[in-house]
């Protein structure tokens, strides 16, 4: 089975590289958001010949075709993650850098809260939280 951000770009016409679907096949099977770098040394690692360079501009194509977003974090990398994923934030954790998903249940009450304290109607979001993760504690 062809994965869904493939497909996608396949039926658009573009051409899919050795490097473009193995960013791709990472980025949809990592339950987490990733930087550059680790992209580049994961793929290494497994034997994917590709450079810094190309996993760059790689990112860039996917972003702009709405594969691939941004995930805002503190830690001076940015991280990416597919689009089209359930509704999260991201714990992060400052001593050994691990990131996790996290789904909140009472996030509708937060966006009424900052709806009624601003009157803005809010259309997206993002939270990070930042703390100490039970390994390292």
């Amino acid at each position: 089975m062809i994965p869904q951000h493939i497909s996608k770009l396949q039926e658009k016409g573009f051409r899919m590289t050795q490097a473009r679907s193995s960013i791709i096949n990472l980025l949809e099977n990592t339950d987490h958001p990733i930087t550059a770098s680790s992209i580049h040394k994961i793929l290494k690692r497994i034997g994917v010949s590709i450079n810094i360079t190309t996993v760059y501009r790689e990112i860039e194509f996917l972003l702009n075709e709405r594969i691939i977003e941004k995930v805002p974090l503190m830690d001076n990398e940015l991280h990416y993650e597919v689009t089209g994923r359930p509704h999260h934030h991201h714990l992060f954790c400052t001593s050994c850098s691990s990131i996790k998903d996290i789904v909140l249940q009472s996030e509708k009450g937060l966006l009424e809260e900052v709806h009624d304290a601003s009157s803005y109607d809010i259309t997206r979001h993002s939270l990070a939280f930042f703390g100490t993760c039970p390994d390292c504690k």
